[in-house]
């Protein structure tokens, strides 16, 4: 007993050590499981497993009449996941009101995507309460689960109820839940939008139906830990999931995290300080007229690969936060340096001693907002067609959570310049 304890400890050490000299061998690559031999007895930690569920209420119905691009995306997404080997086991769901498990034969669950399998299933399909829905997927993941949503996300207060409370306490409930869930959790979210053809009945906010044969939005999301959500986005890249492909993706990461970067040297008329090279310059001058034009540069290498945001979000001077009002940043592009993903380019027209601090917000996307359906009563008017009822209320709920307490920055750089 006491040597296979001793087992345990070291896989468990492992992880957070580096490897000893001849007693302890691993063989990891990310997102691979893990074979580790201690004293030549081999334990396999085993890869994350993925928990797939789609809501099967009667507003989805349309989606699955027939062969559509909802089934192809989904079909296509599925099967990359267990291709890629990113995991060994996934099982699939439908849920409701309740949860329906359909196994783990990926190829029968979709050939029985079709509105009179979805009815046979049993549990509430009238209305929709995504708030209960992600509570209850919140609970069934731990730090080896990865679980998949895939639904309209069209809220459905029901008859009678007040819309805009109801969306509101739906936002409040998700933001609750995730915030519970944060506590114990290294979490990131990806929040893809795809359209499909759909031909069946579209239900309003009174639950009133139309009859409607037109492309629709529907969306995935996809929660689990960090590191596993940041494997299956590099090993499936959104042009990789077939269908109508992905039209917007909101993705969110907990924040006041620390990230490698470095001062580049040359990249403006300074000297880098010995002592501290990476975050320190000295001798800071402005460029002559010919080169910088005429102005102060700093440029910084930074590794922003952890977050999981598109090159348009981290790019995007908008979305950075100066300390320094006499500052600007010029441009952020792709790194080629190996360990950096990013350089950030710096300028002003004044030099002075400072340390400036740039944070990276955290933030909702404006598609989020350009594809709410503020009313939810006619599908036919104001472009609700391509819209979804409530959806900014579903995105908000999450972005607060993990933004509560002000934590409203991926990350912050500090360099300290001197003259």
């Amino acid at each position: 007993m006491k040597k296979r304890a001793f087992l345990y400890i070291m896989v468990i050490l492992l992880c957070g050590c580096t490897e000893p000299e001849g007693r302890i061998h691993s063989d990891k690559k990310k997102g691979d499981s893990v074979s580790v031999c201690v004293d030549d007895t081999t334990i396999n930690i085993s890869k994350p497993t993925f928990c797939v569920y789609i809501e099967n209420s009667g507003s989805m119905d349309g989606y699955v009449k027939g062969v559509t691009q909802f089934e192809q995306s989904v079909y296509s997404y599925l099967s990359d996941i267990k291709i890629s080997g990113i995991t060994d086991t996934l099982n699939l769901f439908y849920i409701n009101s309740q949860v329906i498990q359909q196994g783990s034969d990926i190829e029968d669950f979709i050939k029985k995507l079709e509105p009179t399998t979805f009815k046979k299933k049993g549990g509430n399909r009238g209305t929709s309460d995504i708030s209960d829905v992600i509570k209850t997927i919140l609970k069934t993941i731990d730090g080896r689960t990865v679980a998949l949503l895939v639904s309209d996300c069209i809220f459905s207060p029901g008859r009678g109820k007040d819309a805009e409370q109801y969306l509101v306490n739906q936002q409040i409930g998700i933001k609750n839940s995730m915030a519970d869930f944060l506590k114990s959790n290294d979490c990131s979210i990806m929040f893809y939008q795809l359209n499909s053809q759909f031909d069946g009945f579209y239900y309003n906010r009174e639950d009133r139906p139309t009859k409607i044969k037109e492309q629709r939005p529907f969306y995935m999301w996809i929660v689990g830990k960090t590191e596993y959500v940041a494997e299956l986005r590099n090993r499936i890249p959104d042009n990789k999931i077939k269908g109508s492909g992905v039209q917007n993706v909101f993705t969110i990461s907990q924040g006041n995290k620390s990230v490698n970067y470095a001062v580049v040297n040359g990249s403006g008329n300074f000297r880098l300080d010995r002592k501290n090279p990476k975050t320190n310059i000295i001798d800071a001058k402005k460029e002559s007229r010919g080169k910088g034009d005429g102005k102060l540069t700093v440029s910084v290498n930074v590794d922003l690969s952890e977050f999981l945001l598109d090159d348009s979000y981290i790019c995007d001077v908008q979305n950075w936060e100066l300390n320094d009002k006499d500052f600007k940043l010029e441009s952020v592009h792709k790194s080629s340096l190996n360990g950096y993903s990013h350089i950030l380019k710096f300028a002003s027209n004044i030099v002075k001693p400072t340390t400036l601090s740039a944070k990276l917000k955290m933030s909702v996307p404006q598609w989020v907002y350009d594809q709410n359906d503020e009313e939810g009563v006619d599908i036919r008017s104001n472009g609700a067609m391509r819209k979804t009822f409530g959806i900014k209320y579903q995105v908000e709920g999450v972005y607060e959570a993990f933004t509560a307490n002000n934590n409203v920055y991926y990350t912050s750089i500090k360099i300290n310049i001197n003259k």
